[in-house]
């Protein structure tokens, strides 16, 4: 039997995937590919009225339950500290544990964050990711996601992906609405509103300008 195809998708946080290819990572998953997320943090300091080891083992079940509802195929979790990726990823070894997976999936294709994203752990993945794209280390095609970014910010002549996410889109919302973790306080109950609403307003303008009602969208890295 032939190998399926795999797609890893690499974030900072355990609900960065579902929020930036939830849609994508579910329409490859129905059409046979091996979904593969890796996730640099467990985000045991959000939210900080909990215990870090509450937060890290919600936070892990909620990646994996997405996981499942998006039809992936397990999660890989690193060690590294909020606000800290850039000494997490020396410390830790994270480039060589990363290369290691690279080599034993063989993706087709990678999603990671962009660099138009402005938090710091996104840029730390964004800067890795581009520094083993120029090194050879990843030779099949990357494409980069913002979580934050309303509106994309990209060159013109800049290779870009469009996924059509009619048939997956509410798939990708059942995924978003496991990460409770993310609501449990009034700040973020508040927040939580505008994170869904970017999500329905990004794939409607990126399906509109793709002729299709919902769509994702992604530049490649190079």
């Amino acid at each position: 039997m032939a190998k399926k195809p795999t797609v890893l998708v690499i974030g900072a946080h355990s609900d960065d995937p579902t929020f930036g290819t939830g849609g994508t990572i579910a329409k490859y998953a129905l059409e046979e590919k091996k979904i593969k997320t890796v996730i640099f943090s467990y985000g045991e300091l959000s939210p900080p009225h909990l215990k870090p080891e509450i937060v890290r083992e919600k936070r892990k079940k909620e990646a994996e339950q997405a996981d499942k509802i998006l039809g992936g195929k397990g999660v890989v979790f690193f060690d590294c500290k909020e606000g800290r990726f850039a000494q997490g990823i020396k410390d830790l070894k994270i480039k060589s544990k990363l290369k290691k997976i690279i080599q034993k999936e063989k993706p087709e294709k990678v999603f990671t964050h962009g660099a138009n994203d402005a938090h710091p752990d996104h840029l730390a993945i964004h800067n890795l990711i581009k520094e083993m794209i120029h090194k050879k280390e990843i030779n099949c095609p990357v494409y980069s996601f913002d979580i934050w970014s309303l509106w994309r910010v990209r060159k013109r002549m800049v290779p870009r992906l469009v996924v059509d996410i009619t048939k997956t889109f509410h798939t990708k919302i059942n995924a978003t609405k496991v990460h409770k973790s993310q609501t449990c306080l009034p700040a973020t109950q508040f927040l939580i509103f505008p994170i869904t609403w970017m999500i329905y307003f990004k794939a409607v303008i990126n399906g509109w300008n793709n002729n299709c009602k919902y769509a994702e969208v992604f530049d490649k890295i190079e």
